[in-house]
């Protein structure tokens, strides 16, 4: 059966906000997983970031009568999102961490791509300006991330006893 451009707004909100938890303990491990204070600042802030993402598209879920998936829904696209974004919270080098977050970044941009086209397409301008919004702050992180990737390899050089 095929599913309404709003079924399918719904299923693209919570496929995002699936990503956006991921995103929230990913944030969160790799924060603790740093003892560099640059690498800890810039996942710190990314959390920070991404706890309003959550928020917002919680609020647009709501918006359109539904809640959030708590346990088994979640669960299930938080998996299938996940295969693929990395493994952050895994990684033992700040060169790693690096990588994963970036992976990550670009995961949430292409989810909020597709979210935003398909917000516009069941006329929602709601979702639209706030995926535009998350948008931008995924791309400035992701861009933060790789101007960190000089520090993050010597910093990983420095782990493992290798110069550089």
């Amino acid at each position: 059966m095929a599913k309404s451009t709003q079924e399918k707004l719904v299923s693209y909100l919570k496929d995002t906000h699936a990503l956006e938890q991921m995103s929230l303990q990913m944030t969160q491990a790799a924060a603790k997983a740093t003892k560099d204070p640059q690498m800890h600042q810039l996942f710190q802030h990314h959390h920070e970031e991404t706890k309003e993402h959550e928020r917002l598209i919680r609020q647009r879920i709501e918006a359109h009568g539904e809640a959030v998936s708590k346990a088994k829904g979640v669960g299930g696209r938080v998996a299938a999102l996940a295969k693929g974004a990395g493994a952050m919270v895994a990684s033992d080098t700040p060169g790693r961490l690096a990588r994963d977050g970036y992976v990550q970044e670009h995961t949430e941009i292409a989810a909020y791509e597709l979210l935003c086209r398909v917000a516009e397409g069941a006329g929602d301008t709601e979702t639209v300006a706030v995926g535009q919004q998350i948008l931008e702050n995924e791309r400035q992180t992701a861009e933060k991330i790789a101007d960190s990737w000089d520090h993050a390899v010597e910093l990983s050089l420095g782990k493992t006893g290798v110069s550089a």
